[in-house]
């Protein structure tokens, strides 16, 4: 028998996928507490972990689901995916200055101090990953317009790869680094380029296109877990032959924070690997019946993860600005911090999609 069919067969939820949405916004929140809420102020065990598990296996993944995503998805047709790129992409300013922008201009006025000014110039206009997913929604509508297949969203995606090495350079200009940064790393607020990261989505794009037409998942993750691990331990060892390591990219340390959020074709491969083994172990673990009991909370998570993404930089935002807490620097607080944060946002979305779903009925 063979792997794959011809038609879409693998048609259901996903469980795996759920799994790896919901430690993804998890990891993510841990992160971005590490970050702006420190409770180690050194590098150490923890942050290493931290910055690992929130590198790798959050942002790459969530865009990697994504592009999967968008296999899976009925609501796929041109003008449904630009509707929610827009969406998406004006959440993004509307969040930005939520989380960053108004308390920075307020305490600003208050205090009259210029680093709360830049931070409401910088971070209030930054590129973030909500931005980067609108442009990827507005990116696919297109392909669905012109009807492109796979082989040739794979194609242009390597072309937008070259550009992506041509056209990296810093903007001199301030006013043009948010609109310049929305597609090239101009400046240190450019998070999420879209030449950066676009290959992850269509990288997801593929899987979900293998994976919707599996005819056994089990032989397709063993053999998916051993390729990945083959790539990413023969591209750890070739850039370390060569004095080129791409780990401190995917950690945060030794300047990798640069190299993080400036994504290439390399570090597409590298990183995709880990991702792609990362899919397969928690595809093992959704299948164990003594998960069962918690799954209705990972696909809960996942369905949730864009609201818990903003309501969480909303906490966080506001209590970094206003100084509201002065955090010893301690790992397993700040570990708690986040866990707290991560559980009281993921409670406050409940609370809010059934009040919205309450006002929608009537």
């Amino acid at each position: 028998m063979k792997l794959f069919n011809d038609k879409p067969i693998n048609t259901e939820r996903q469980k795996e996928l759920d799994w790896a949405r919901a430690l993804a916004i998890f990891f993510m929140v841990i992160v971005h507490v590490l970050i702006y809420l420190p409770g180690s102020s050194t590098a150490n065990s923890y942050t290493i972990i931290v910055d690992f598990l929130g590198g790798p296996t959050a942002a790459p993944i969530f865009m990697i689901l994504l592009g999967a995503g968008l296999i899976y998805s009925k609501n796929n047709t041109p003008k449904k995916l630009a509707k929610r790129g827009l969406i998406l992409f004006t959440l993004h300013y509307i969040l930005n200055m939520a989380r960053f922008g108004i308390p920075a201009l307020i305490m600003f006025t208050r205090t009259q101090d210029g680093v709360y000014w830049n931070y409401f110039v910088g971070l209030g206009f930054c590129i973030d990953i909500l931005a980067f997913a609108g442009l990827t929604f507005l990116f696919f509508a297109l392909m669905e317009k012109f009807r492109m297949k796979l082989t040739r969203v794979i194609i242009i995606t390597l072309v937008l790869s070259c550009l992506n090495y041509l056209l990296t350079v810093p903007v001199d200009i301030a006013w043009l680094n948010p609109i310049v940064g929305l597609f090239v790393r101009s400046y240190e607020h450019s998070y999420f380029p879209f030449l950066s990261w676009i290959g992850y989505p269509v990288i997801g794009y593929a899987f979900g296109y293998m994976l919707i037409r599996c005819t056994d998942k089990k032989i397709f993750y063993k053999y998916l877990f051993a390729i990945s691990l083959l790539v990413a331990t023969v591209m750890s060892l070739g850039t370390l032959k060569y004095d080129f390591n791409l780990w401190p990219a995917l950690v945060g340390l030794d300047g990798g924070e640069e190299g993080y959020y400036y994504q290439d074709f390399i570090q597409y491969i590298l990183v995709s690997g880990i991702c792609f083994m990362w899919i397969s172990m928690l595809y093992a673990l959704s299948r164990m019946r003594s998960f069962a009991s918690i799954e209705k909370h990972i696909i809960r998570l996942s369905k949730n993860t864009t609201i818990i993404y903003c309501i969480h930089w909303m906490i966080i935002g506001w209590i970094h600005q206003f100084r509201l807490i002065n955090f010893p620097s301690i790992p397993l607080i700040n570990l708690m911090t986040g866990i707290f944060i991560f559980i009281f946002s993921g409670l406050i979305a409940e609370v809010y999609l059934k009040t919205i779903t309450k006002y929608t009925k009537k």
